[in-house]
């Protein structure tokens, strides 16, 4: 899959994906520590806060795949391990069944996936590519942020792959609709700017690894502990 030059040419070095990446992660911590930890009144701020980490999220897949053109197959397997492991954590912590974030990051690569080698999985039948990406579709309804949570990700990799207007629309309704109710999803807005601003800064953190995969059940295990404690 080759990328095609972006109207809105955004180029991220290392240093500045991984600030993306930890004001993401900041401000999911915030975030689930208002759902985990306080009453619903007193954590609104903190979850209006929050409503800026999927959208990065969101983004830094799009991106590594649409602009830096990693084959999306490559995050298949550690988002599915990561993903199962953080699966208890993230269960005792918000006391609901519903498949973290790492799961809907999963079925969004995994239709990046097939879009990224539609021709050849299409010599082995015109079907298989729109009957699994209908399958992705139902799984997606499993997860956090749901089928709209999946879109933001593709909306996002369409904008930044093709340039195209309509895509950059599609990725702002995209996160207004995942980030509902009033009055804390207008707050989201605010982390579709901050990559093109990351952009023009002299940005040099170190390559974090694995250490966001180790941080997501870990974060998620210590808030869970910490609500029975209290």
């Amino acid at each position: 899959m080759t990328a095609r030059p972006s109207v809105l040419l955004l180029r991220l070095s290392s240093g500045q994906q991984e600030a993306v990446r930890w004001i993401a992660i900041g401000t999911m911590v915030v975030d689930h520590i208002g759902a985990v930890l306080m009453t619903p009144d007193e954590a609104l701020p903190l979850r209006a806060i929050g409503r800026v980490a999927w959208p990065l999220f969101a983004f830094l897949l799009a991106y590594n795949v649409a602009v830096r053109e990693v084959d999306p197959v490559r995050y298949l397997r550690p988002l599915l391990f990561w993903g199962a492991l953080a699966q208890l954590p993230h269960y005792l912590a918000f006391d609901r069944f519903v498949i973290s974030i790492l799961g809907t990051l999963f079925l969004a690569a995994a239709a990046l996936s097939l879009l990224a080698h539609r021709e050849r999985l299409e010599q082995r039948s015109p079907l298989l590519v729109p009957g699994l990406l209908v399958v992705i579709l139902l799984g997606s309804t499993q997860v956090e942020y749901g089928p709209v949570g999946v879109g933001l990700v593709l909306a996002f990799w369409w904008a930044l792959r093709e340039g195209a207007p309509l895509g950059w629309l599609a990725a702002v309704l995209a996160t207004a609709l995942a980030n509902q109710p009033w009055p804390i999803w207008p707050f989201a807005l605010i982390a579709l700017p901050l990559p093109f601003v990351a952009a023009k800064l002299p940005l040099s953190l170190p390559r974090s690894g694995r250490l966001p995969w180790l941080f997501y059940p870990a974060h998620l295990a210590l808030l869970a502990g910490l609500d029975r404690v209290m």
